[in-house]
């Protein structure tokens, strides 16, 4: 079905008026780990593409290991239970905040067509792709790595992006945040991890609904990149005009050469603490490394720096804030329950 996503109403600077033309509306997934300018990525898909992305949901699976508690979603009353506790989400709240989107429970309940959790997730988001008038959304959140054989459960339609990065800057930039790991051991053992995942999940999935690219390519050279994300999603650009478009633009939305921090900012041990563990990922992305070869972590130096990353997160006041607020909002939630 060929769709037409028309001009955004909604007044702000990440949706542009240029007309842009879908052939498909299935759902985005961008996936990648956190601090890997996945945030910058979608702002730019949702801009220029007119995929509508709000902040991350963060909840898919948490209320997935709870839908037994809701019943039989074809039950009017259990969905309406379950999509009152998934409004009361702060995805809702960060999203109004940066594109000043609004809905109801009651919006979303007119607009499910498909009696399960998968419908109820499609017809929560398409609210917001409504908003912003657009006929398809997206969602990313990095945590979804750990999920992606159930992610794709839910959503065997979808296309999945991945946006990779130099692991030695996604540390650094970990390193400034109130999560995420705090030395360069575990961020290795954490990156590793999640490019694991990632690879695995390429092999199983589709090539048709696969696309990966690299943050600093993006960064240098974004144009090809969204002439292949063009493709890649079935957007109709026969005459060249939405490319020709994003090259007249793009240059004011990207901080371009803002990548290989680490060579500076690591210490020569650290750099070589990094590659030992994360060599063979590294190499996999084009990325060089002062290894010869990955090493498997383990035994007591995992030990030491599991408890050096833990006392170094207690030490931050940040890190402190942000799990109270996430406490308060439990908390909220639990009470509404009541």
């Amino acid at each position: 079905m060929t769709t037409t996503a028309t001009k955004p109403t909604a007044t702000h600077p990440d949706v542009s008026d240029f007309e842009v033309r879908h052939r498909s509306t299935t759902p985005v997934h961008v996936l990648g780990h956190a601090r890997s300018g996945t945030s910058v990525f979608v702002r730019l898909l949702r801009k220029y593409l007119h995929v509508a992305f709000g902040t991350e949901s963060q909840f898919i699976f948490r209320f997935q290991q709870r839908l037994a508690e809701y019943g039989d979603l074809h039950q009017e009353t259990n969905r309406r239970r379950l999509v009152e506790d998934i409004c009361r989400e702060r995805w809702f709240e960060r999203t109004h905040r940066r594109l000043g989107f609004e809905t109801t429970p009651d919006a979303i309940l007119a607009d499910v067509s498909d009696f399960t959790y998968a419908g109820v997730l499609d017809a929560t988001f398409r609210q917001l792709a409504g908003y912003l008038e657009m006929q398809r959304w997206g969602d990313k959140t990095p945590e979804y790595i750990n999920h992606l054989p159930d992610l794709y459960a839910l959503f065997p339609d979808a296309r999945y992006i991945h946006v990779a990065r130099d692991g030695r800057d996604v540390a650094l930039s970990a390193f400034e945040q109130p999560f995420g790991m705090k030395n360069i051991y575990c961020a290795a053992v954490d990156w590793t991890d999640a490019m694991q995942k990632v690879q695995a999940f390429r092999r199983r999935c589709p090539e048709s609904q696969f696309f990966e690219v690299r943050y600093e390519d993006f960064l240098t050279d974004p144009v090809p990149v969204f002439e292949q994300l063009i493709a890649f999603l079935d957007i109709d650009d026969t005459d060249g005009s939405l490319r020709q478009f994003i090259a007249d633009n793009i240059d004011g939305d990207l901080k371009r050469g803002n990548f290989e921090k680490w060579r500076t900012r690591l210490s020569p041990a650290e750099i070589r603490r990094f590659d030992r563990i994360a060599h063979d990922h590294l190499v996999h992305f084009g990325y060089e490394s002062t290894a010869n070869a990955s090493v498997v972590p383990g035994g007591l130096p995992a030990v030491w720096w599991n408890l050096d990353n833990k006392a170094r997160k207690l030490l931050r006041a940040d890190y402190w804030n942000d799990n109270l607020y996430k406490l308060r909002l439990r908390l909220t939630r639990s009470s509404h329950r009541k």
